[in-house]
């Protein structure tokens, strides 16, 4: 039997690493795609959106963030359903209901075999988002974790004599300006301590002058570094040289970068948010900073962070510091909550039990 070539149309970290550690008898492929046409109709601020699938060889297509548009077999395995109605038609403000529509007649198709969340919280969008109901869909429908690679326990390592944090992602959504904030006032106390930012300079707002605030802090303090890292330097350099990693994200439709450090046996501290719970439970396997509750969450529209209320602002940096601040004066803990995240990693985010999962949704889909 020839190997089952499953065509990707996004290459994000995500993709990256199931086509690095594909199933046996599985081969990924990046497919290329075009909205050349699609895009006059379905106006988006996001790239790829019903896009059309160019000819190619593949067996099956498998869309990881955005709905497209073709004639083979195909999945889509989204983290939340509002990225099939992330468009307007013709670039009018466009009902949800009038979009959902469009996505029951895709979904039901013939071609169409599975929709796979990346989390039970991401299942609930189905209805929460999309108001689906429709049988025929929900049969067609799953979840299946995301996974990292298997780390060698050699690369698993807890220190005491110096400390590195570390952040990865966009700056001021994943809460980069607290992460300063409050790196900055424990600098005061532990100079044993250095910062890796791992993100983009431009810090990714249009509030230059908040950017510029945050670069200078940066630029400022000789322990913090900034840059942009490639995926396998991030895996293979970066997060091993971690202790601690920061992630109090403002907004999160899964959180794959938490999952890598869980890989690594990484002390955790993240916030409350959307599906962390799944993979973070607090005083378990991380410590969690509550914000899920707050007004500036529940009120959070858009994707780009360009200002910031003092009143949140304060709450995440204080309660960030103070968790800080304790896994630092306690090594034990550190270790604790470190080795549980990756006994975590290891078995409910486990690579081989997803591969297994995938392969068989990718060989009932051609039958």
């Amino acid at each position: 039997m020839h190997s089952i070539k499953v065509g990707l149309t996004e290459m994000h970290g995500i993709a990256q690493e199931y086509a690095k550690f594909p199933p046996e008898g599985v081969d990924y492929f990046p497919v290329e795609t075009s909205d050349q046409f699609t895009r006059r109709v379905f106006k988006s601020a996001a790239k790829g959106v019903f896009a059309q699938v160019k000819p190619n060889n593949m067996d099956i297509i498998e869309a990881p963030l955005f709905p497209i548009l073709t004639k083979q077999p195909w999945i889509y395995t989204p983290a939340h359903f509002s990225s099939i109605g992330s468009y307007d038609l013709l670039g009018l403000p466009t009902p949800r209901f009038i979009k959902m529509l469009l996505a029951k007649r895709i979904l039901k198709a013939d071609n169409f075999k599975k929709l796979i969340f990346k989390s039970q919280y991401g299942l609930t969008s189905l209805l929460d988002y999309g108001n689906i109901t429709d049988k025929d869909i929900l049969a067609k429908t799953e979840v299946i974790y995301p996974a990292v690679r298997d780390i060698p326990d050699e690369k698993i390592a807890y220190r005491e004599e110096r400390l590195n944090f570390l952040f990865v992602g966009e700056f001021f959504r994943k809460g980069g300006a607290n992460v300063v904030d409050a790196f900055l006032k424990l600098r005061e106390k532990y100079d044993h301590i250095s910062l890796t930012i791992c993100s983009n300079k431009s810090l990714q707002t249009s509030n230059r002058t908040m950017a510029q605030e945050y670069l200078n802090k940066i630029d400022q303090c000789p322990a913090i570094e900034i840059g942009f890292y490639d995926r396998e330097t991030l895996m293979e350099k970066i997060i091993p040289e971690s202790d601690i990693y920061l992630c109090p994200t403002y907004q999160e439709a899964w959180g794959f970068s938490i999952q890598e450090a869980m890989a690594y046996g990484r002390t955790i501290i993240t916030s409350d948010i959307s599906a962390i719970p799944e993979m973070i439970t607090d005083n378990e396997s991380g410590l969690m900073v509550p914000i899920k509750d707050k007004d500036f969450i529940k009120n959070s529209k858009g994707y780009t962070v360009n200002s910031i209320p003092e009143d949140f602002m304060k709450h995440v940096t204080e309660n960030l510091y103070d968790r800080c601040k304790y896994l630092i004066e306690n090594p034990a803990e550190r270790e604790r909550l470190g080795r549980s995240a990756l006994k975590v990693s290891r078995s409910k985010f486990s690579m081989k039990s997803r591969q297994s999962k995938m392969k068989e949704i990718y060989k009932s889909s051609l039958l």
